[in-house]
């Protein structure tokens, strides 16, 4: 297998190691991941059986499920703008979403999101959210209150097929 395929999916820690494990002769290794936090996740690893793997490295500390969730969105902090939105990826802590004015939203924004879960009771969502990212095609979210979200439809949904 060629060290671009199959990535294996590594979770860094709370002290920011990570274990890579060898995906061919199984010997591990702990590495200190500081230096890759916030530009680099994949990385390419020689291990010491002269085999070469790919690992990516992941920072988050919720699980995240990817999805297709039409919404809508009220922007507060910018006159009540409102519109369509496409959720892209969903967590208990927060979410991504993509719309056709991605460029108008900034850091801090606190919105109103309004959606659907795709579950069979089709459970409507209406969730404050702040926004921490804006990316060429996509808006980063995080709840202003997720303390039950775990208990929750939203957290249920999440963890559902995992």
């Amino acid at each position: 297998m060629p060290a671009s395929e199959g990535a294996k999916k590594t979770y860094v820690r709370p002290d920011n190691t990570a274990v890579l494990t060898c995906v061919h002769c199984g010997r591990q290794k702990v590495i200190l991941a500081d230096s890759f936090k916030g530009y680099k996740h994949k990385i390419k690893v020689k291990c010491i059986c002269n085999r070469v793997f790919t690992v990516n490295l992941e920072f988050r500390t919720r699980v995240r499920k990817k999805t297709h969730l039409r919404g809508t969105y009220i922007n507060y902090s910018q006159n009540d703008s409102n519109g369509d939105l496409v959720i892209q990826d969903i967590s208990v802590t927060g979410l991504s979403f993509t719309c056709s004015d991605v460029n108008k939203f900034k850091v801090g924004d606190e919105l109103r999101l309004e959606f659907t879960l795709d579950d069979e009771h089709r459970t409507e969502i209406k969730k404050d959210v702040v926004v921490l990212d804006v990316r060429r095609r996509s808006v980063g979210c995080k709840y202003e209150s997720a303390e039950d979200a775990l208990g929750s439809p939203l957290g249920y949904y999440v963890t559902q097929n995992f």
